[in-house]
């Protein structure tokens, strides 16, 4: 995991709000420069790139960015996107290229998506119901030896 005082300040609370997420783990990001070096961004861009497991925490929870960002924060009139990108499978391991991207422009403010998706994270995000279920036959037992 990267130290976050590695990270540009303006996108530490959005690689926290990711990473609070079951199944998302970050890899790259960007904060945006004044003054960009090579491979950094402009001031008013930014950009995180994330993985997903492949579990039912890690869908889950990509499911419920997908519609928070492409959906919700982008009909809102947002310059933000979220998409899947790969490397040429035939560099890497087959299977294993896939990640996403989480990109801002046009002056789009990365700590203000971050503090919207902790919100509606604690409101709206739904675990797996594998994680309810566990809970449900337990009350079940409890029920029946009772």
């Amino acid at each position: 995991m990267i130290d976050e005082q590695e990270l540009d300040v303006s996108i530490r609370h959005l690689v926290r709000a990711l990473n609070a997420f079951p199944g998302i783990r970050t890899r790259g990001s960007c904060g945006g420069h004044d003054n960009p070096n090579p491979g950094q961004w402009p001031a008013g861009t930014w950009y995180v790139t994330f993985e997903v497991d492949r579990t039912d925490p890690g869908w889950f929870s990509l499911e419920f960015l997908a519609w928070l960002i492409n959906n919700d924060y982008g009909a809102a009139g947002h310059h933000v996107t979220l998409y899947p990108t790969a490397a040429p499978p035939y560099l890497n391991q087959p299977g294993q290229c896939l990640h996403f991207a989480l990109e801002g422009y046009d002056g789009e403010n990365a700590g203000e998506l971050a503090a919207w998706i902790d919100e509606l994270h604690a409101k709206y995000f739904i675990p797996p119901k594998s994680v309810k279920h566990a809970r449900a036959s337990t009350r079940q037992r409890s029920k029946r030896q009772g």
